[in-house]
């Protein structure tokens, strides 16, 4: 699953690769980081559950306890404040489209809601696409005229095409 960390200057891109569940209690997963379009860092890492205490490792030897998570939508980094999305990033945060909106995973076109020549504003829904099982609002990020539209309502899209131009 990808998960963005983003804020006004920043975006992290977290893709987890790989889970081992070994027991109830001890799962074992992969993650990469991706900076710019390029993997920057893969670990692999263990957590454990003993007595509702969660514990984490990098090597399955040393462990060090963590706050439990209840899903939380901000994360707080050293001195960094990040909004967590699970699984897609909506248009018009972090830079997301400055006029096209491209896929930042595969997924289906679910619906279109404008049409070519159509005024939008900033925060309008534009498509509704699903992927890893829901479905996300891409949102058009600036004012202005749909100069094209390059997919059509069920079109299974790997990541970074090109759905929709907006003009501003």
């Amino acid at each position: 699953m990808r998960t963005y960390l983003i804020n006004d200057n920043e975006e992290v891109i977290v893709d987890l690769t790989r889970t081992k569940v070994h027991d109830h209690s001890l799962v074992e997963f992969d993650f990469s980081t991706l900076k710019e379009g390029e993997r920057n860092l893969h670990e692999t890492m263990w957590l454990r559950k003993l007595c509702g205490q969660y514990f984490i490792s990098k090597d399955n030897k040393t462990w060090k306890k963590i706050p439990r998570q209840d899903l939380p939508s901000r994360v707080v980094n050293v001195d960094k404040v990040y909004s967590l999305f699970r699984g897609y990033k909506p248009s018009g945060l972090g830079g997301a489209d400055a006029g096209e909106l491209l896929t930042k995973m595969p997924g289906k076109v679910v619906k279109i809601n404008v049409e070519v020549g159509q005024p939008v504003k900033a925060g309008e829904t534009l498509i509704i696409l699903e992927a890893m099982k829901m479905e996300n609002e891409i949102k058009s990020g600036i004012d202005g005229t749909v100069k094209a539209i390059h997919v059509k309502e069920g079109d299974a899209l790997e990541e970074n095409v090109l759905m929709l131009e907006v003009e501003a």
